[in-house]
């Protein structure tokens, strides 16, 4: 397994079982950008309290009272570089949630949620996560849960913008 692996692999399993475990991978001064969120005030923090606050969800463990259950399956782990030569990682994963009340304000009604997304973490001196950049692909969620999210195929030779409009 390589040092991407195993990080990713690390980070993962404590993200949904122990969020002091999770909170402990990252620097003090970090800097977390998880582009999930609606509010792009909320989606950053820029410390270990707020980082705490936007981890603990995850590690939830109890199935009734509508945080749900997550798990992150890792797919990929890619060694990259970071700024300044900084080393870094990129985490391609599939979330899946279940026992959710809502996903992002909408009713889940029961149903066991999944999607894609990436993380890519550079790393300070100390082998810690100073950087977080995660993207999430919500929009098969959100069609799944019946809003009417379009995903226009734009490369299609045939693809008539105007089809778009109402």
């Amino acid at each position: 397994m390589s040092k991407a692996t195993d990080h990713a692999q690390r980070w993962a399993q404590v993200l949904t079982t122990d969020t002091d475990a999770a909170v402990a991978l990252y620097a003090d001064e970090v800097l977390y950008d998880d582009r999930r969120s609606v509010d792009h005030v909320y989606d950053t923090a820029t410390d270990k309290a707020e980082l705490r606050e936007r981890l603990a969800p995850y590690a939830n463990g109890d199935a009734g009272n509508g945080v749900g259950i997550h798990r992150f399956e890792v797919l990929e782990a890619i060694e990259t570089t970071g700024g300044n030569g900084a080393p870094a990682v990129t985490i391609l994963w599939r979330w899946t949630g279940e026992h959710l009340a809502g996903f992002r304000g909408v009713p889940t009604g029961g149903r066991t949620l999944s999607t894609r997304g990436q993380t890519w973490h550079q790393f300070d001196a100390d082998g810690r996560i100073d950087r977080e950049l995660t993207n999430w692909n919500d929009t098969p969620v959100l069609q799944e849960l019946g809003l009417p999210v379009l995903t226009p195929h734009y490369w299609d030779a045939d693809f008539d913008p105007a089809s778009l409009l109402g």
